[in-house]
C-alpha cells in the first residue's frame, strides 16, 4: 500500500476549506489500495485559513497543515510542501492539487488508481478526449490557455504529451521527486509546474494522462495573472539553454534577425530616403540580400558542423530561396486566419502576427535541418 500525500497550497481559502475537507472525507475512504492524506500549505492567510484547518484536524487524522511565514507564490508553496510531505509524512507519492475546486476532489480516486498500472507520473489532462476547460471562460482566456500549453509542448519538445501546464498531477517519490533539489526550482509562481514536468520526463518517468474537466473557480483570488505567459517562456528558455539543438535554433534566430535588419536598411535607404529604387524594387533587392546573408551565416555559423561546400552549394542556395518563398506564403495564410478570429482585437491579431513569424522560423528550421544541411545524418 502506497502513501499518497495531496499537497494543496492555499491563500485566503477560508470559505473553501470546510467544503474541500468534507469533499475529501467523502472520497478518500473509497480508496482501498492506498493511504491518501491531505496537506494544506498555507501562506499565512490573513483570513484565518490556517486556523480553520487546525480546527478540522481534530476531526480528521489524515489532515495536515504546514504554514509558510510569507506569501511567495504557488511554486514556493510546493517547494516547501513537497519536501515536508516526503520527510515528515513519509509520502510515496505526491499529488499537486488546487484548493479552489478547479481540480475536482471526485477525480482523486481516478488518478490514484493509475498507481497500480506502473506509471511514474499521472497527469490530469484537459486536452485529451474526455477532458475540457470551462465553457464559462471568455474567448480570450480559452485562447491563452490553449496557446500557452501549445507553446510549452513545442518548446519543450513534448509532442506526445497533451497537457503540460496543468496543475493536477501525481508524482512517484522514489527515484524521482526524492532526487529533485527544490532549492533549484526555476519559478516561485505558476510556471514551477513546467520545471517539474520537464524534470520528470527527463528522468524517464512513465507518463499517463487521465482526462478531467477543469472546474470554474467560484471563490477566492484567481491565480491567473497577465504576466504568466512571460514567466512560462522564461522557465522554458532556462530549461533548454544547455541543449545544443536549442542553441543552434537561437543562432538561427539571430541570423534571421540580421537578415531582417539588412532588408529593412536597404529598403529605407534606396527606396525611401534616396529614392534610387522604387519601394517595391528596394524590397525585392533587400529581400535577396537578406537571403544571401542568411544562407551564408547559417552555413558558416548555425550549421557549421554540417557546412555545405563545393558545387553542391549552388543547389542548396536555390533550395534556400524556395524555402523563403514558402515562408511568405505561410505568413500570408496565418494572418488571414488571424483577421477572421481577431474580431477587432489588437491583442489577438498581434499574436497571429508574431505567431506567424515563429511558425515560419520552426518550418524553415525543420527544412534546413532535414533537406539543406541534413543534420540528422551525423
Amino acid at each position: 500500500m502506497a502513501k499518497v500525500i495531496i499537497v494543496m497550497p492555499s491563500y485566503n481559502e477560508a470559505q473553501s476549506v470546510p467544503r474541500m475537507v468534507e469533499a475529501m472525507a467523502a472520497v478518500l475512504p473509497a480508496i482501498k489500495d492506498h493511504q491518501v492524506e491531505l496537506l494544506y500549505v498555507d501562506d499565512t492567510s490573513p483570513d484565518g485559513t490556517g486556523d480553520i484547518v487546525r480546527g478540522l484536524q481534530k476531526k480528521y487524522s489524515w489532515l495536515h497543515l504546514l504554514v509558510n511565514p510569507k506569501k511567495e507564490g504557488l511554486g514556493a508553496a510546493y517547494a516547501a510542501g513537497m519536501p515536508y510531505a516526503m520527510k515528515e509524512l513519509k509520502a510515496d507519492w505526491l499529488m499537486e492539487m488546487d484548493a479552489d475546486f478547479q481540480h475536482p476532489p471526485a477525480d482523486v480516486p481516478r488518478l490514484v488508481a493509475q498507481i497500480n498500472h506502473g506509471y511514474d507520473y499521472i497527469v490530469a489532462s484537459r486536452y485529451i478526449p474526455g477532458g475540457s476547460i470551462p465553457s464559462a471562460w471568455s474567448f480570450q482566456r480559452k485562447f491563452l490557455s490553449v496557446v500557452g500549453n501549445l507553446v510549452a509542448r513545442v518548446f519543450l519538445i513534448m509532442p506526445k504529451i497533451h497537457d503540460i501546464t496543468g496543475g493536477f498531477k501525481l508524482s512517484r517519490v522514489k527515484g524521482f521527486m526524492d532526487e529533485f533539489d527544490f532549492t533549484t526550482l526555476l519559478s516561485k509562481r505558476f510556471a514551477y509546474k513546467i520545471h517539474l514536468f520537464f524534470y520528470m520526463v527527463q528522468k524517464g518517468a512513465k507518463v499517463k494522462e487521465v482526462p478531467f474537466a477543469f472546474g470554474n473557480r467560484e471563490e477566492g483570488e484567481s491565480k491567473i495573472i497577465k504576466n504568466e505567459m512571460q514567466e512560462t517562456l522564461r522557465v522554458i528558455f532556462l530549461l533548454q539553454w544547455h541543449n545544443p539543438k536549442i542553441r543552434r535554433f537561437l543562432k538561427f534566430g539571430i541570423v534571421g534577425g540580421t537578415g531582417l535588419f539588412l532588408q529593412t536598411t536597404i529598403f529605407e535607404i534606396l527606396g525611401v530616403f534616396t529614392k534610387i529604387l522604387t519601394p517595391s524594387q528596394a524590397t525585392v533587392l533587400g529581400g535577396e540580400v537578406a537571403i544571401i546573408s542568411n544562407f551564408t551565416l547559417n552555413n558558416l555559423w548555425t550549421f557549421k558542423d554540417y557546412q555545405v561546400s563545393g558545387p553542391k552549394i549552388i543547389l542548396k542556395f536555390l533550395q534556400f530561396n524556395l524555402t523563403s518563398l514558402l515562408a511568405l506564403a505561410i505568413q500570408f495564410v496565418i494572418l488571414r486566419i488571424g483577421e477572421y478570429f481577431a474580431r477587432g482585437s489588437a491583442l489577438i491579431i498581434q499574436f497571429f502576427y508574431f505567431g506567424a513569424i515563429f511558425i515560419v522560423l520552426v518550418v524553415n528550421y525543420y527544412i534546413y535541418n532535414k533537406f539543406i544541411w541534413k543534420t540528422s545524418k551525423k
